[in-house]
């Protein structure tokens, strides 16, 4: 019980912090497959470390993206539907700032295959990934960075050949 109203006070605080919108593009070669996508996120109220030096937070983050596939072999495209926690380690020592950031999350696929190639077989995934980048702007409302993400069912269900995109994309802050 007080697990759970740890998490409905952690969602709340989330809901009051000010959003982010994010677009990203991403790219996996090995398996022919690119993908657009734009995510929100939330700070969750959530920090450890110093406000003028190095600190790590917590953010909440869902996206939406499109899978397009480009192989040669019956290509198929997908939507991917996600929600994450988002670990970040950020160095808030001048007006640009670095930061690592890294999540595990849950994400749900409308199909299970992008190519006669490369079948899935769970629409169900688990992503995992760990990216850089640097905040900018007179408030750090601007962000640009790199992750590179993986999809797996986790060993599920069979064949689970999992995807590894490689993912940059910008972010705006309210």
């Amino acid at each position: 019980m007080a697990a759970l109203l740890a998490l409905a006070g952690c969602l709340s605080t989330a809901a009051r912090a000010a959003p982010a919108i994010q677009l990203g593009y991403g790219f996996d070669d090995s398996h022919h497959v690119q993908k657009a996508e734009i995510a929100m996120l939330w700070d969750s109220g959530l920090a450890w470390g110093n406000p003028q030096g190095w600190q790590v937070d917590l953010q909440w983050e869902v996206n939406v993206a499109r899978w397009l596939s480009d192989s040669n072999n019956n290509p198929n495209d997908l939507w991917e539907f996600g929600a994450s926690p988002v670990a970040r380690i950020a160095w808030w020592r001048h007006s640009w700032v670095p930061f690592l950031e890294l999540s595990v999350g849950a994400r749900l696929l409308s199909g299970t295959r992008t190519s006669d190639d490369h079948v899935i077989s769970s629409a169900f995934q688990f992503s995992e990934y760990a990216g850089l980048g640097v905040m900018l702007g007179k408030d750090r409302n601007f962000a640009a960075g790199y992750r590179i993400q993986h999809l797996s069912n986790g060993g599920i269900k069979e064949p689970n050949p999992g995807t590894t995109f490689h993912v940059i994309y910008l972010r705006y802050r309210f």
